[in-house]
């Protein structure tokens, strides 16, 4: 309990330095804006005063901790998003209060809405900071039993460690049928015993994990009962996977003990549809005077390298299957069809890899100098902004697909061409040439299926991430 209040306590300092910091950035950003004096002594009084103002942080802190987020522990970008939920509603809060209550000669509704725009960035970056700190320092770790050493224990464990912003530290697996060690990534967790020996175990756990979905449902619904007399929390994974979940609601069937689960498909909403639209020409819009300047000098470059066109155009499948024009910078040599072939016919092993893969992840004879550093660094997708800026594509979405892999495609083809390609997608940020191609499929299809506007944003946060560590590029 002591643990968890210093927790909490450090959590709020975090969010205290964040408001302050944020509040920093947004006065010098007015006063950088302001044609007026630029006397120190006046900017030192009006920063002095805004200091002054304890109850502004205050509504920050009470949204944030409306949002639970003080006692309850989300994975990082579900914790941002939270995060930026709590300090709009703050901020218009806040807002309402200054144009209400007739203060606008005391505090600048521009400094607000400066507040609002670094606090959406600085919040989630200090939290993320002020939790590895937390982390470090022994406090934020929650130790955590999986019950189950299957494949969904695993995949489990394999989440928990990937997403350390939780802070549960895994301890070992309770299983009936396993007694070795469970090697996950590049740890290995022990076999504390079997299931029932649960209550023989003199650890300090108040959280476990049942992941036994093929357990017959008696047997699951007592197992979880008797948990929640021994922890404070339960989580339980059901056989869902695969299913699209991440925009379902729960409908509770009371007197029957039941749930029902309204599954969601946003991207059959028309309003969605101009929603994703308008995300993606803003974004686009805002991104050509930075990327034209870097369009005409790697075209340049490719003139200079090799004979040929500066751009790739190949046709591609779009939205319900229409062929479009997908443009690239060209990576590959102008005779690369009969250069593959040769090389296909002269090493069988190439040809399982292009079977499997529908790629060459190793040498590619096909590629050009300057070629394999735009794919290394995916600079070679760039020419596809103006796919977007026509409607053929979108930021993020499905990987377009070549006509001639629709019947490859096989049961995901409906699914997936229901939304416009994307330049990047979820399959690029989860292992791009990596993954098998019917896994880049699979993964589509979830995409399609769970879309928001929040993924979307995601997606593009992980895109820069990859891109700067060339994950999976070939």
């Amino acid at each position: 309990m002591k643990k968890n209040k210093l927790n909490i306590l450090f959590l709020i300092l975090i969010d205290v330095l964040a408001y302050y910091t944020t509040l920093t950035f947004a006065f010098l950003t007015r006063k950088a804006l302001s044609f007026l004096s630029v006397d120190i002594l006046k900017f030192s009084f009006d920063y002095i005063h805004f200091l002054k103002l304890w109850w502004i942080p205050l509504v920050f802190l009470l949204f944030i901790g409306y949002e639970k987020l003080y006692t309850r522990r989300f994975p990082f970008w579900d914790e941002v998003k939270q995060i930026l939920k709590a300090v709009t509603l703050a901020t218009l809060v806040i807002f309402a209060i200054v144009s209400l209550g007739k203060i606008t000669n005391q505090i600048s509704r521009l400094t607000i809405i400066f507040i609002w725009l670094y606090g959406i960035f600085i919040f989630p970056i200090f939290r993320l900071y002020g939790k590895k700190l937390l982390f470090k320092a022994g406090l934020w770790q929650k130790p955590l039993i999986i019950i189950g050493a299957g494949e969904t224990g695993i995949k489990t464990a394999e989440g928990l460690l990937q997403d350390t912003h939780t802070g549960y530290e895994i301890i070992g697996f309770l299983d009936d049928f396993k007694t070795q060690d469970i090697r996950v990534k590049d740890k290995t967790f022990p076999i504390l015993g079997k299931i029932n020996d649960f209550d023989k175990l003199n650890l300090d756990i108040d959280t476990v994990v049942v992941a036994i979905p093929s357990m017959e449902k008696d047997k699951l619904t007592h197992l979880i009962n008797h948990f929640h007399t021994k922890v404070s929390r339960v989580f339980i994974i059901p056989d869902l996977q695969g299913v699209s979940l991440l925009n379902s609601e729960l409908y509770h069937l009371f007197m029957q003990q039941l749930f029902m689960i309204r599954i969601n498909n946003n991207l059959k909403s028309k309003l969605n549809q101009e929603l994703k639209r308008a995300f993606d020409l803003v974004v686009s819009v805002a991104m050509l005077p930075v990327l034209l300047p870097v369009m005409a000098i790697i075209a340049i470059i490719i003139k200079l390298d090799s004979k040929g066109n500066i751009f790739f155009i190949q046709e591609r499948l779009g939205k319900n299957g229409r062929i479009f024009y997908c443009y690239k910078f060209r990576t590959m040599y102008e005779n690369n069809e009969e250069i593959l072939n040769k090389y296909l016919k002269e090493n069988p092993k190439a040809k399982q890899e292009w079977d499997k893969y529908k790629k060459l992840r190793g040498y590619d004879p096909r590629i050009t100098r300057i070629g394999r550093f735009l794919r290394k660094t995916s600079l070679d997708e760039l020419p596809q902004i103006f796919n977007v800026l026509k409607g053929d594509m979108s930021l993020v979405g499905p990987r377009p697909y070549l006509p001639r892999e629709i019947d490859d495609m096989g049961e995901y083809k409906d699914i997936i061409l229901m939304s416009l390609p994307g330049i990047t997608g979820l399959w690029q940020v989860s292992g791009r040439n990596e993954l098998e191609f019917r896994d880049r499929l699979k993964l589509d299809t979830w995409y399609v299926l769970n879309w928001s506007l929040w993924l979307d944003i995601v997606i593009l946060f992980k895109t820069i991430k990859v891109v700067l560590k060339r994950e999976g590029a070939y």
